[in-house]
């Protein structure tokens, strides 16, 4: 072996080996490509020295005291002197996060799982999560499908997996699938850089109402208020917002506010108020004339010892839909209802289930005036992210049906927390802080596009006055279902400026009437039913003062083709006509009969009298005086309308009641 070597040098390598020395060439070679491509992968595969991981302690320490500044400044420390510190880059974006940096915190969770991606699956799951909440839905779909391939289903956040996986699965196709609308923010006479949140539109569109929330200095200390504004619109244009008054202490905090359909009744929230059961309780306020009357505390089947929040009343008046924390619920807040009973007050509270309330929170109950279409919030159901704006429908047999996301772009990644629907179901208005430009809550406005559009609803708007004076009255309102005999409404006119609301239903036939002391009744027909293209009402009705000749004309008792006998739909109005007398026991009155043009003048001379008799005959059952009547029939003779259309010759067939 000696014979090998000279001077101590091995000369049997390059004469013997040579095919070796290439072999060793490329692996060197290879080496260098590793390092140059793969370094940071194999230095995230190497324990960091001593001196570096004490630092990362460090940084670990000053994030867990809330020394941020601190804690960054140690991590790029660490990562300077380990540029593939794998833990390093995850606590970075943990801190981004606890700041709100999401998108910085996505990254440096990125740049984490480049150096290695199998040893820690969680950060799957945390990436998917911010990329959900920040809108990017494609990539949080993909982080949390690759979390599930790593994880069985008996990990604890498996189950929060399955519910992002879920809600990315959903948003990515609504997204793909946009709703057609368009959502426009409102002008700056109404949002500002406070939180503003929507309340009522009047059903013209012309005036708004609203609640401010800002941050303010009280005893040199920052407090949240809230206030209620007004708006009109002139000209297209919401005019600047102002402060409304009221006659009580305005400085007691107040917030989630509704108004009725007819604006005059007012239900709010207030928190920390004198004598009230809970945290924050429900109250109500009736409007008089341009006054807001001293809110009145709702009973404790609304109100309890926990939060009572944002109600809204239906605008038949007999339900009341709000939030609540109160025990019996599915989650955090649920929405509640109450009904009203026949002493006026508001019955047990009956929690509707899950087709609504989830484990989440569900709150900011809207049901729109056609009495079966509630809009809520909720961040317990499959959607965008944050809160999302719902709708579910009732049906008649009180049955809610499963609440369906308003889809995109009404709802979005941020928080979309309140919503108001026109009368006419064709805008709507909601409270978002989806404008990162903006700070805060801003009121949106949109076109209610068709699968969340409520049912088709009418109204009846108008003023009672004097007929002689002009003078404007409070009077009973009353709309009588006449299939069913029913009253499903009522409404009392402002006592100042004779003002009422009240909504009508498609496909109903309505008896509509207005009584007050000292006036005869007013009676009209809205016949939704047999001639649906009737439109809403806007009037002033006339009341005619108790006179001697005055007449009182009977729009619903009706009778059949070629008939005498009372029809049940005629019952209701002949009941008021009984109470009417039996209050002013002096009147002496006579029932005058009319028909329409439909068939010879004898004919309906004779059919007239018989449907007045017919009349006398039911008040005389009902004990009045049958020396206070008389009756006799007209026919065809002084007609109110045109005989020639359905509608007219129906108003010419009509009972007349004239004061002797």
């Amino acid at each position: 072996m000696n014979d090998w070597k000279t001077n101590g040098k091995n000369l049997a390598v390059p004469q013997v080996h040579n095919a070796l020395r290439v072999r060793t060439a490329i692996f060197f070679i290879l080496i260098l490509l590793f390092v140059l491509g793969f370094g940071n992968r194999l230095q995230a595969q190497q324990h960091p020295d001593k001196k570096t991981m004490k630092i990362f302690r460090q940084a670990e320490a000053a994030s867990n005291a809330n020394n941020i500044t601190k804690a960054e400044s140690f991590l790029k420390k660490v990562m300077k002197r380990d540029a593939g510190f794998v833990k390093a880059y995850l606590l970075q974006g943990d801190i981004y996060a606890s700041q709100h940096r999401l998108e910085k915190a996505i990254e440096s969770y990125r740049q984490a799982l480049s150096f290695d991606s199998t040893s820690y699956p969680d950060a799957f799951f945390i990436l998917a999560g911010w990329e959900y909440k920040t809108g990017n839905y494609t990539t949080s779909l993909h982080d949390v499908q690759h979390f599930l391939r790593f994880k069985n289903k008996n990990t604890p956040r498996h189950g929060k997996a399955e519910k992002l996986l879920k809600n990315a699965a959903f948003a990515v196709n609504a997204v793909a699938h946009p709703v057609k609308t368009t959502l426009k923010r409102l002008n700056n006479r109404i949002n500002s850089p406070a939180d503003e949140y929507i309340n009522f539109v009047d059903v013209e569109g012309k005036q708004m109402v609203f609640t401010r929330k800002f941050l303010e200095q009280e005893q040199g200390k920052p407090v949240y208020k809230e206030h209620f504004y007004l708006s009109v619109q002139k000209k297209g244009v919401w005019q600047p917002r102002e402060k409304m008054q009221f006659s009580w202490d305005s400085t007691l905090n107040m917030g989630g506010m509704s108004l009725s359909t007819d604006g005059q009744t007012m239900y709010f929230t207030g928190c920390y108020w004198p004598g009230g059961f809970g945290s924050c309780d429900i109250y109500a306020s009736k409007k008089q004339g341009h006054t807001w009357l001293f809110p009145k505390h709702l009973d404790r089947n609304v109100n309890t010892s926990h939060w009572d929040s944002q109600a809204v009343i239906s605008s038949d008046k007999k339900r009341l839909f709000f939030a609540s924390k109160r025990p019996g619920g599915k989650g955090g807040s649920d929405i509640w209802m109450c009904i009203r009973q026949a002493d006026g007050r508001w019955g047990k509270a009956i929690n509707p289930g899950n087709s609504i309330n989830t484990a989440g929170n569900e709150m900011a109950p809207f049901l729109h005036a056609d009495n079966r279409t509630l809009y809520f919030s909720s961040n317990g159901r499959t959607g965008m992210g944050g809160y999302d704006l719902y709708v579910s429908r009732e049906d008649s047999s009180g049955h809610w049906s499963k609440a369906t996301n308003l889809g995109y772009p009404v709802n979005t990644k941020a928080n979309e927390i309140n919503l108001f629907v026109s009368l006419d179901g064709s805008r709507a208005w909601l409270s978002s802080d989806r404008d990162t430009t903006k700070t805060g809550f801003d009121i949106f406005s949109f076109p209610v596009y068709a699968k969340i559009r409520p049912g088709k609803v009418l109204f009846v708007k108008g003023i009672v006055q004097d007929a002689r004076s002009g003078k404007k009255l409070s009077a009973g309102i009353v709309l009588t279902d006449l299939t069913t005999g029913r009253a499903v409404d009522s409404a009392i006119s402002d006592m100042v400026s004779g003002r009422f609301l009240i909504v009508l239903h498609d496909g109903t036939d309505y008896a509509f009437n207005i009584q007050k002391k000292g006036y005869l009744i007013y009676s009209q027909s809205f016949n939704l039913k047999d001639f649906p293209g009737l439109t809403s009402v806007n009037k002033t009705f006339k009341l005619t003062p108790i006179a001697k000749g005055a007449v009182m004309r009977l729009q619903n008792i009706r009778f059949d083709f070629d008939r005498s006998t009372l029809k049940s739909s005629a019952f209701p109005e002949l009941n008021r006509l009984v109470t009417f007398l039996q209050k002013n026991p002096v009147l002496k009155v006579l029932i005058a009969g009319y028909t329409d043009n439909v068939g010879s003048v004898d004919y309906n001379l004779k059919l007239s009298q018989e449907r007045a008799k017919a009349v006398f005959d039911y008040l005389v059952s009902k004990d009045i005086d049958a020396g206070r009547m008389q009756y006799q029939g007209f026919g065809n003779t002084h007609p109110i309308s045109n005989n020639q259309t359905p509608e007219g010759r129906a108003a010419n067939r009509r009972t007349e009641i004239v004061i002797k």
